[in-house]
């Protein structure tokens, strides 16, 4: 009989390989979850890996805006979040999301800055009533 490794376990030892900058880690990744029946836990053994990484000092940030970024503003989303997190590496996944109307929207594991005007008029919004 198999023993089940935990979600916790596989990412950390994802992570280990992405730091070590493996390859074909997307590969064997995919073909475990096949193997173990657990296609079904790809997001949240992602989210773990993602969270595995914080803990070794690498933020994975989702950023969505209503425009494209310029670099300018990429490299400063990345210093922000270096010193608010103290990590040594930053790694942008920038979305274009044109129902945000304007603004900036980070996700980091376990956070989110909201500088949408979408959110903005939302807050607005609910505070009239």
């Amino acid at each position: 009989m198999a023993v089940r490794v935990s979600r916790r376990k596989i990412a950390s030892y994802y992570a280990d390989e992405l730091l070590a900058r493996k390859t074909d880690i997307a590969t064997r990744l995919a073909a475990l979850l096949l193997d173990t029946g657990r296609v079904r836990e790809l997001d949240l053994i992602v989210r773990d890996i993602e969270d595995a990484l914080e803990a070794r000092g690498v933020v994975v940030a989702d950023v969505a805006s209503a425009h494209t970024l310029s670099q300018a503003t990429q490299k400063d989303i990345t210093a922000f979040l270096k010193k608010q997190s103290d990590a040594k590496e930053v790694h942008l996944r920038v979305n274009v999301d044109q129902a945000l109307l304007g603004g900036v929207r980070i996700n980091v594991p376990g956070r989110e800055l909201d500088t949408t005007l979408r959110r903005k008029l939302t807050l607005l919004k609910a505070s009239k009533v």
